[in-house]
């Protein structure tokens, strides 16, 4: 019996292609919607460059930083975007000459007012951060589980703008660092389940100033007196599996791949370490939330542009989310 091996295969792609189902998790990639901030009295702010605009999805976050993106004195509207900058930290959408979505900077000597940080000590963060799945995320009940997901495909691509780095005799490289991170939160959103709500943080370090390509980093997300941590687990991947090229370098980084594998990799990890212990269920989980920023803990000034965000979530062929 002889068959057609080329076209049963081409059917076969067809037929999957007919049936998968992709879903973009990153609402609002283009940041056309505007943004929601905090003003120092902790209201919520709409800071909105299209009026036609649905609400915001972006929210951004501050924490232990002296700057406020709602400070209207150092703000200012364009056509299609919007730009803050102060003595602290500073954020662009879609800049003048159309080189980014996105360019945010935090100008460490100034937030700490040139004394390095003590162990132990806060240190400044700049976030654009949204939810994702319900509670409250801008995909609610159509957020696919992992279960239901075939691969994630994630897509970015980054440019250090500047990093003026300061060390001297105080300089402690565990401590003193800039680095520029992505985060999902990998969390148990089945209501039934006794672990409804427990997460762990899902990250890629996509710049860290001490090393010149970030790889597989495992750690709990423990605070201090003067820091509340969340205690999640927090399995970062690093640059490693994408790419070899140096961030640092200055020049645009492409970083694309499947996280799917490395997110299963991270909850295996979880739960050797007892972490999200009431549920092995991947039917379990969903992606929470994003998040995308700065923590600067030196005595650093730096930027960094951001292009073409994206995760995007292929399902598996008749599944729904």
């Amino acid at each position: 019996m002889h068959f057609n091996l080329t076209g049963w295969l081409a059917v076969a792609l067809l037929t999957h292609m007919a049936t998968a189902q992709t879903v973009e998790l990153i609402g609002d990639p283009n940041f056309e919607r505007g943004l929601l901030t905090k003003d120092r009295a902790g209201q919520t702010q709409v800071i909105a460059w299209n009026t036609n605009a649905t609400p915001p999805i972006w929210t951004t976050a501050q924490h232990h930083s002296k700057s406020c993106f709602a400070d209207a004195a150092f703000q200012q509207l364009t056509t299609n975007g919007f730009s803050f900058k102060d003595d602290y930290e500073s954020l662009v959408i879609h800049p003048a000459d159309g080189s980014a979505d996105f360019v945010c900077g935090v100008n460490g000597h100034s937030e700490f007012g040139g004394v390095w940080r003590a162990p132990g000590d806060p240190w400044p963060h700049l976030y654009l951060e949204q939810r994702i799945s319900d509670p409250r995320g801008h995909l609610g009940a159509h957020a696919p589980t992992l279960a239901a997901m075939e691969k994630l495909s994630f897509a970015v691509r980054i440019k250090l703008l500047y990093d003026r780095k300061k060390t001297g005799p105080a300089y402690n490289r565990h401590v003193h660092t800039a680095h520029y991170l992505f985060f999902l939160t990998v969390q148990n959103l089945n209501r039934k389940s006794k672990g409804f709500g427990d997460y762990y943080w899902f990250s890629i370090a996509l710049y860290d100033d001490r090393v010149p390509l970030t790889t597989l980093h495992a750690m709990q997300d423990k605070g201090s007196a003067k820091k509340k941590g969340t205690d999640k687990f927090i399995y970062d991947i690093g640059l490693k599996p994408f790419t070899d090229k140096v961030v640092a370098a200055g020049d645009w980084v492409t970083v694309e791949g499947d996280l799917l594998p490395h997110m299963l990799a991270g909850l295996q990890e979880c739960w050797r370490n007892g972490y999200l212990s009431a549920s092995q269920d991947l039917a379990d989980y969903r992606i929470g939330g994003c998040v995308v920023g700065w923590e600067v803990t030196g005595l650093n000034d730096c930027a960094i542009a951001v292009q073409g965000l994206r995760a995007t979530a292929t399902l598996k062929p008749g599944q729904l989310p």
